[in-house]
């Protein structure tokens, strides 16, 4: 799943991770062809040393391989974005649970001496996990999308900023019909895969 990789977490087994990509190995170094200088000639006459040109053609840059991890989008901005979608401020009571554990889903406290840590990995997604269900229980959640994954365009539009593709409605699909499980825990496993899907937690 390109965007979803926590539907399998959800309605399966727990899987994440980030491929990084291999490290390219040292370039070879391209050493110049020199010519050893003309040695002078003795007498009355000159000697002319000719040096046969050599064309060199200019090195193109090496290839590289982009090496790097995706930003994590910052706490507040991802409760926000939250608040936003559903249609609640951020001080609203379901936030409760992330504030409280804030700084283990990568907030920043720098009096205390915690720094912002954009990690993302699998403690801090189930902790986010976690987080999420007071708010996909929420009774807001659920009167500004009654169903799921029925409201699930309008759900990610709001949470994502664009409709879902084929694909990613595919992947929910597929999830939900292999799951088996009722609708109550589809519609909870939905709105937490929304919520914590990469187009969600990355920018």
């Amino acid at each position: 799943m390109k965007y979803l990789f926590p539907v399998c977490a959800l309605f399966s087994v727990a899987c994440t991770g980030i491929f990084d990509g291999q490290t390219p190995g040292d370039q070879s170094s391209n050493v110049p062809l020199t010519n050893n200088p003309a040695t002078p000639g003795g007498g009355s006459g000159s000697s002319t040393t000719t040096n046969t040109p050599t064309t060199t053609t200019p090195a193109g840059a090496p290839f590289k391989v982009r090496n790097t991890e995706p930003e994590l989008v910052p706490f507040d901005m991802r409760v926000r974005r939250i608040a936003t979608a559903i249609g609640v401020s951020v001080d609203h009571a379901m936030f409760a649970d992330m504030n409280k554990n804030s700084l283990k889903l990568g907030d920043y406290d720098y009096a205390n001496g915690a720094l912002p840590d954009g990690s993302w990995n699998a403690n801090r997604i189930a902790a986010w996990l976690l987080a999420l269900k007071p708010v996909c229980n929420s009774a807001e959640m659920k009167a500004k999308y009654p169903t799921l994954p029925e409201s699930l365009p309008a759900l990610v539009r709001a949470a994502w900023g664009h409709v879902p593709s084929p694909d990613d409605t595919t992947d929910f699909q597929n999830a939900i019909a292999a799951s088996g499980a009722t609708p109550t825990v589809n519609y909870e496993s939905t709105c937490m895969a929304v919520f914590a899907a990469a187009e969600f937690v990355y920018r």
